[in-house]
């Protein structure tokens, strides 16, 4: 941005003569440059000249005003600079927290997708789980046609559907994916379904809210009057249980589905079938636990999280929890209350520069107000602050471990509104009135500090 005044104008003023306003405007605005890293545009004896000028009444008054604004401003850099290092250091640490959590949820995450190492035994057990969840689910009869088309329709044809990258929810959407090649191959199917439950082998049922329009479809169906359309439409009503089909010798693809274990990866409420799993054949006494399961070393995952706990002191040096959750929250929940406490104090030093330097006119490079440098740092510290802990609320289905004591002891924490901790606008309203008012000696920017107020109650005059 250009600059308002240059050297010559600054010559002509000074030679003309300064009024006590214009003098002590000068060498404010002169620190300013300085801070934004301008060159000086007022030489040691332009400096000197305007200091040894004759004044006398309201001039006396102004030029002091703008000295003890000097002052006021300088003290007011240093203490934005040191309030943003410390809040930002404050944040880090914290934020160092939560990027632990969070870097142990991924690699859990990716973690659980290989295989996981068993014993024969608990695979065993595993499986006869699933089996059993099998033939107890009701699965409808929609699908059952699907898995018979693709019993008796040439290899190929799974491949062309899926392919074609469809959202299959219904038989509607089935019977529009289906190859025209294919076509009669699924009607094939779909009247072996129909005769299986004519003849009773297959005892399909509907849902209570579909009684009166199934009821009428499925008599129609099964005397094989029943429009193809309205067939359909019947399919996505209709269900039948695991250990009918399996116990259907005219179905022999479900029994091999339900005798054979599957990994379902988001699909199924019981987390021991979203892995595949690794069988461990005759493993030594050392590996194996009282009740002959497979106990591995640990995993890598916790190393990312251990030395933290262990400085937080959730756990000591065996890993057994120390410090309850709680305790730890509320100290981490301390931590944050000094960073705030930074922030409010950077952003209460701002408030009251930027607002100096609206009522007397200073020219800022790129308009941008006063510790404009360090308020953008602080807002990238907060922004990534907010981020993680973002992180660390959704939910993650790592399938490895439950929630961690420091995942429970950082979730205590709350977001950071840089908003909340400005003060009020009624107070800065005033603030702009007032900038003036206590414009001399020592103390300018500390009462205007001790002067602001908070709509959630907070005041510095506790603090300070």
């Amino acid at each position: 941005m250009t600059r308002k005044v240059t050297k010559e104008a600054i010559k002509k003023i000074i030679t003309k003569g300064l009024t006590g306003w214009e003098a002590g405007k000068l060498i404010l605005q002169d620190s300013i440059d300085s801070y934004h890293g301008r060159d000086s545009l007022l030489t040691e004896g332009d400096i000197t000249a305007i200091r040894s000028a004759p004044m006398e009444g309201g001039d006396v008054r102004d030029y002091n005003m703008f000295i003890a604004l000097y002052r006021g401003f300088h003290v007011g850099h240093m203490l934005g600079q040191w309030t943003c290092v410390d809040a930002c250091l404050e944040i880090l640490l914290l934020e160092r927290f939560l990027r632990d959590a969070n870097k142990r949820r991924i690699v859990e995450l990716f973690e659980s997708f290989g295989p996981h190492v068993v014993t024969r035994k608990q695979y065993e057990d595993i499986a006869a789980a699933q089996r059993e969840k099998k033939l107890e689910f009701e699965y409808i009869l929609s699908y059952v046609s699907e898995e018979r088309f693709f019993a008796i329709a040439p290899p190929e044809a799974r491949e062309e559907i899926e392919d074609l990258c469809i959202d299959i929810e219904s038989a509607k959407d089935f019977d529009s994916a289906v190859p025209e090649k294919y076509s009669g191959t699924y009607q094939k199917a779909v009247e072996e379904i129909r005769r299986l439950c004519s003849s009773g082998k297959l005892s399909a049922f509907y849902q209570k809210e579909d009684a009166k329009e199934a009821e009428s479809l499925l008599v129609k169906w099964k005397e094989d009057q029943l429009p193809a359309q309205d067939t359909i439409k019947l399919l996505d009503m209709l269900y039948v249980n695991g250990q009918q089909l399996y116990d259907c010798d005219e179905l022999p693809e479900w029994k091999d589905y339900m005798d054979r274990y599957h990994q379902y990866l988001c699909t199924d409420e019981d987390e021991r079938f979203r892995h595949t799993y690794a069988i461990l054949e005759d493993p030594s006494a050392a590996w194996i636990d009282k009740n002959g399961c497979y106990k591995g070393p640990s995993k890598p995952s916790g190393w990312i999280t251990g030395s933290t706990e262990l400085l937080l002191e959730l756990v000591n040096a065996d890993g057994k929890p120390k410090k309850s959750i709680s305790k730890v929250g509320e100290e981490l929940i301390d931590k944050l209350d000094t960073a705030l406490l930074n922030v409010r104090l950077f952003l209460a030093d701002k408030a009251i520069l930027d607002a100096a330097v609206d009522v007397v006119g200073l020219d800022i490079p790129g308009n941008v107000g006063m510790l404009a440098g360090a308020n953008t740092r602080l807002d990238a510290f907060i922004g990534i602050y907010n981020f993680r802990l973002e992180e660390l609320h959704e939910e993650v289905k790592s399938s490895t471990s439950s929630v961690t004591r420091l995942e429970k002891a950082l979730k205590m924490l709350p977001r950071i509104e840089p908003e909340k901790l400005k003060p009020s606008p009624e107070s800065l309203k005033q603030l702009k009135a007032d900038i003036l008012k206590d414009a001399h000696g020592e103390t300018w920017l500390r009462t205007n500090i001790l002067s602001l107020e908070y709509e959630d109650g907070f005041s510095f005059r506790g603090v300070i």
